[in-house]
């Protein structure tokens, strides 16, 4: 969670930023650099779970600000992180 609060998820834009991969862009859609905002609602690789995510946790919750610090929301999200099988 912390490292989603910060940017420092092992995600390619961030490990690009420490020179450990040599690319930042996503592995899952080759479109975008893989943020943690892209991760969490943009990638297209993904969209399956997020939909799942925002049934879930509604519409108006689909924000960082919501998703990453809102108690009662962080096991959907946490469920979102597993479904992904990103990390």
């Amino acid at each position: 969670l912390t490292q989603l609060r910060t940017g420092h998820a092992p995600l390619q834009a961030h490990l690009f930023r420490i020179k450990r991969v040599e690319s930042p862009t996503c592995p899952c859609c080759r479109q975008h650099p893989e943020t943690v905002f892209h991760y969490l609602f943009q990638c297209s690789a993904h969209r399956i779970h997020r939909n799942r995510l925002r049934r879930k946790v509604g519409q108006r919750n689909m924000n960082p600000a919501s998703l990453l610090t809102e108690k009662d929301l962080l096991k959907h999200l946490f469920r979102y992180v597993d479904e992904t099988k990103r990390f």
